[in-house]
């Protein structure tokens, strides 16, 4: 009987130890695509800043 408590604490620990590690390993594969997404959104963002720029100097230099 003592065997079989220590055997269910065991599991019950490894079993919690693979659920933080699904935990940290989800999270971590979350922010690499959060970050990739970012990134892009910015040089769109960045990109269409410029051409907006460009826009608006071609028209003011016309005047």
């Amino acid at each position: 009987m003592i065997k079989k408590l220590l055997s269910n604490k065991g599991q019950i620990s490894m079993e919690f130890a693979i659920l933080m590690m699904v935990v940290v390993t989800t999270s971590t594969i979350l922010t690499y695509y959060l970050m990739k997404s970012a990134i892009s959104i910015k040089d769109t963002s960045v990109k269409a800043i410029n051409e907006t720029a460009n826009t608006a100097e071609k028209a003011l230099s016309t005047v």
